[in-house]
């Protein structure tokens, strides 16, 4: 039986997610939203960014998702086959 033709395409997968920082300050009572938010400013500013924490809730897709085909000389890590409903099965391709 012969086999269908195939190709080689390499998919680049990436996601944005975010870091965050969270701290309670006491602070004047008086200070006003345009105050508040120069403070927000000011400590994004001074806060060692080693103090951040991945956020798990937050994911986007970025723009750099894509395909390259036939990209040269690799070897594929996994098959892909067309099914019913215009979706696609893959399965990994087991070492020889």
């Amino acid at each position: 039986m012969a086999h269908a033709k195939t190709k080689k395409v390499r998919i680049t997968l990436a996601a944005l997610t975010r870091v965050e920082y969270s701290e309670v300050l006491e602070v004047p009572a008086n200070m006003s939203d345009r105050e508040l938010q120069s403070l927000v400013e000011h400590r994004y500013d001074n806060v060692d960014g080693g103090k951040y924490s991945d956020d798990a809730e937050y994911w986007e897709r970025s723009q750099s998702c894509g395909f390259e085909a036939e990209p040269p000389s690799c070897t594929p890590d996994a098959r892909v086959r067309r099914v019913t409903g215009g979706s696609f099965a893959v399965s990994t391709i087991s070492a020889p």
